[in-house]
């Protein structure tokens, strides 16, 4: 799994949820450049993905997703805080499979991946 978040708060969080889910082969990435670098040399069964990043953002790394350069992770799950569930449709048609608003519980989590 890779956990591309900037904040280092909700990154730490994230991967402690996920460790308590069993989930402990977690990459993360500090903002979409280092995302995209993990993602040519790796095949990742899902990504969670900040929108809202330095350097490149989520919605830019959906976009390079596209364009077949990197291994496209089976799943790309969005969360952000600023974005709304209503804006689903277009980060679908940019290649992302959820939306998980922030912030969010460990049963949220658990949902969003099952």
């Amino acid at each position: 799994m890779l956990i591309a978040e900037d904040d280092a708060a909700t990154r730490d969080a994230v991967v402690a949820m996920l460790e308590e889910l069993g989930i402990i082969d977690v990459v993360t990435a500090r903002n979409g450049e280092q995302a995209l670098i993990e993602m040519e040399h790796r095949q990742f069964g899902v990504l969670l993905l900040d929108l809202m990043m330095p350097i490149i953002d989520g919605y830019e790394v959906l976009r390079e997703l596209r364009k077949g350069k990197y291994k496209r992770p089976d799943r790309i799950i969005v969360m952000s805080a600023h974005a709304q569930p209503a804006e689903l449709d277009g980060l679908l048609a940019l290649g992302a499979d959820s939306f998980m608003p922030k912030p969010f519980m460990m049963n949220d989590l658990e949902k969003v991946l099952t």
